[in-house]
């Protein structure tokens, strides 16, 4: 007796596990009217607000057969405490003619319970007529127009017009920059004393042996605004600094300057002297820069 209650028990929760609830209520936003790339919104009831269903898991989103795509699936509760599935679907197909499809059946799962829900019909009309006329007085259709030519001729002047201002600014530029070291190598000390050594080696015979020493003192003095000697080479490198690196020689020169003007050395030569000028013009250039 006891093994044939057991049985009976085992027999009603095997039932009761595969039972399936009846649908409560389902919507469909809107069932007429529909072309392709229109939404759909399809609202399922979960149970009462007494006793919600709750479900195991939501329906997968994706493409659903050929025509239809599922975008999401969501659960809210209205203010009366009903439970809804929202089911987002997208049309993704359209038919030749009017006709009615309809969105796929459903089985949710809420525990023990199953949740059938039918397939909801709705109307879908194609996207244009297979043909929307049948008078013959419209003409077919014409191929497409190929866009109107682009007068070249303007936009060449425009390329050319500004090619030749292109053209004159770097001329005008190059100008500027050719005159400004022409200018220098005219006026500033140590370029003019450069070139004055290469006219005094140019008559060599007829020169002061003094001739090439006494040119490079004129244009130390013109560079410091004073008479430079040993005591006030100090001041001629303070107020031109770009000259520091020749300090050296400098020193050695006004030293054997000063030596030669006393007669206990030999003349320089004129060539030692034309290269110390031709470094300090190099700084000096470099400075103007």
């Amino acid at each position: 007796m006891s093994r044939l209650l057991l049985t009976l028990l085992l027999l009603s929760a095997s039932c009761h596990a595969s039972a399936t609830v009846p649908l409560v209520r389902a919507e469909l936003s809107r069932n007429y009217g529909l072309v392709i790339g229109d939404l759909l919104q399809q609202r399922i009831a979960l149970g009462t607000p007494a006793t919600p269903l709750m479900l195991s898991g939501l329906p997968p989103g994706g493409r659903i057969g050929n025509s239809l795509w599922r975008r999401s699936a969501t659960v809210d509760i209205d203010a009366a405490g009903q439970h809804w599935l929202h089911l987002d679907y997208q049309i993704i197909n359209t038919p030749q003619t009017l006709t009615v499809w309809s969105l796929p059946a459903l089985t949710l799962s809420a525990g023990t319970d199953r949740l059938a829900v039918a397939g909801m019909p709705f109307s879908i009309a194609p996207f244009t007529p297979a043909q929307a006329f049948d008078s013959a007085a419209l003409p077919l259709l014409q191929a497409d127009q190929a866009p109107a030519p682009v007068a070249l001729a303007p936009i060449t002047l425009r390329i050319q017009l500004a090619a030749s201002a292109l053209l004159a600014t770097l001329l005008v530029w190059g100008s500027m920059i050719g005159w400004r070291y022409l200018r220098r190598g005219r006026h500033l000390p140590f370029a003019r004393a450069v070139r004055d050594l290469q006219t005094l080696h140019m008559h060599a015979d007829a020169t002061d042996p003094l001739a090439a020493q006494r040119r490079l003192h004129h244009a130390l003095n013109d560079a410091a605004g004073e008479v430079v000697r040993p005591a006030t080479l100090a001041r001629l490198l303070a107020n031109s600094p770009y000259l520091l690196s020749e300090k050296k020689a400098l020193a050695d020169f006004l030293d054997m300057s000063q030596a030669v003007f006393f007669g206990s050395r030999p003349v320089p030569d004129a060539a030692t002297v034309t290269a110390l000028a031709r470094r300090l013009r190099r700084l000096e250039q470099r400075h103007a820069a």
